[in-house]
């Protein structure tokens, strides 16, 4: 009999990086996941939070049931993708914003992690399993937009910090 089955990540499609490569100049790359059409997902809240900012920054947005493509505000729209599709899109991006409000397993910013992105994320339930604050991603407040802006600019301009937090 099993009792436990861990969550985990398939280290297949989701490999781990090696060396996180330093992040070029330019534009923060960020990415925003969940469906929109889901309003505990956070994905309005994150697109205003990204809004909100003042430094340069350049916003993905994945919805898994390709809902994504009736939200303004976004540079890039994706999905629905395949599993290695969107381990590429993490890979290829600086920070994973997930302002959820409700979770099961949260396992974006876990694959986040393996693909060399860190994250910004609410205390939503299950986030403390691996999300640090400072070390390895930001934990900001709920309905705090501005907060959130804040932390977003703070990654886009110190990119000693987005580059030890994405080692994290």
């Amino acid at each position: 009999k099993v009792f436990l089955v861990r969550n985990g990540i398939a280290k297949d499609v989701f490999p781990p990086l090696e060396r996180v490569p330093v992040a070029a100049p330019g534009p923060l790359r960020i990415l925003i996941e969940g469906s929109a059409h889901v309003p505990f997902k956070g994905v309005a809240a994150a697109l205003e939070a990204t809004a909100a900012m003042t430094a340069p920054r350049y916003v993905t947005v994945v919805a898994p049931d390709g809902s994504g493509a009736a939200i303004p505000g976004a540079d890039r729209i994706a999905g629905p993708l395949t599993q290695p599709q969107l381990a590429d899109l993490y890979a290829d991006s600086h920070v994973l914003l997930k302002l959820s409000r409700v979770e099961g397993m949260f396992g974006p910013p876990l694959e986040a992690f393996h693909r060399g992105a860190t994250c910004v994320v609410t205390p939503v339930t299950g986030h403390d399993e691996y999300v640090v604050h400072g070390e390895n991603g930001l934990v900001v407040d709920w309905d705090d937009t501005a907060g959130t802006a804040r932390a977003l600019d703070l990654l886009a301009t110190d990119r000693a910090l987005l580059h030890r937090l994405r080692c994290g």
